[in-house]
């Protein structure tokens, strides 16, 4: 499957943010395909200040419009202190004009252009005895310049982020959060069944979010690379959810805070106006 999306390689380079406190703990050499020594970047070194802008830059354009955007202090105390990005880049030589100005790259740089990120935190309850790095991981955001301008990096640009990251951090639970009307729903439904810890969540600045738990089985990993029609550990789905019914929303919120259990089990679809994501609800013994 990696076979398909090796030639967005020939035009975007892995990178890495890492402080020497992690570093030592992430994989430099994920699936086989190697981030450069130069690639990484330590977040403390004023040398690359410009690079750090411009990685802002792409989660301003992302999110901004949603108001969701990360001050910089957000994005190093909260994001690159406590854990690490995973991204690909693209060198700013080969950006068209347009592309360019969008990012607002230097005349005389020459460097790596973000086109991507993964930023995943380590998570306290991950951490168990005679292991050096966490199992549980928090991931606190994935997005792709692609959200912003469609072209402006190659097709599956997100989709190889995620599935890259997944081999550079030492995932086995991955914990998220996103809303119900985002595209990267299905990206996550297509690693496994998503385990939701709310289905409507008051204390986000957007309500109509969800959070969830997510088991990685590295045997499978590749299926966020194939995009099946069910992922092969998902239990069939035996309720539909309108996401845009708020009422239903915190209804089934109620239902997971009393101990159902409620998994999504595959990718939204849509009938004109209507979109509906496919459950597997199951009462805790």
């Amino acid at each position: 499957m990696l076979t398909h999306y090796l030639p967005i390689l020939d035009k975007l380079e892995p990178f890495l943010i890492a402080h020497d406190g992690i570093a030592g703990d992430l994989q430099l050499n994920p699936a086989g395909v190697r981030i450069p020594p130069q690639n990484v970047f330590h977040p403390q070194r004023r040398k690359n200040g410009e690079f750090l802008r411009m990685l802002a830059l792409v989660d301003t354009l992302t999110f901004g419009p949603f108001g969701m955007d990360m001050p910089g202090w957000v994005f190093y105390d909260c994001a690159v202190m406590p854990g690490a990005v995973f991204g690909l880049g693209m060198r700013a030589a080969n950006l068209e004009p347009w592309a360019r100005a969008a990012m607002k790259v230097p005349d005389d740089y020459d460097g790596l252009v973000p086109m991507s990120q993964f930023i995943a935190i380590p998570i306290l309850s991950g951490f168990v005895p005679g292991r050096a790095a966490p199992r549980t991981w928090l991931l606190y955001t994935l997005e792709s310049m692609n959200q912003v301008s469609a072209g402006i990096a190659p097709f599956g640009t997100l989709h190889l982020t995620l599935y890259l990251g997944l081999h550079v951090f030492p995932i086995e639970e991955l914990w998220g959060a996103t809303q119900w009307r985002s595209p990267k729903l299905q990206t996550y439904a297509d690693l496994g069944p998503l385990e939701l810890r709310t289905a409507y969540t008051p204390a986000h600045s957007l309500p109509r979010t969800f959070s969830f738990r997510l088991t990685i089985d590295h045997a499978h990993i590749g299926s966020v690379l194939a995009s099946p029609r069910a992922h092969p550990l998902a239990p069939p789905p035996n309720a539909l959810l309108d996401v845009d019914d708020v009422a239903a929303l915190v209804a089934l919120q109620r239902e997971i805070e009393s101990g159902l259990l409620v998994q999504v089990v595959g990718a939204p679809f849509a009938h004109g106006t209507h979109v509906r994501v496919p459950l597997h609800r199951q009462a805790l013994d």
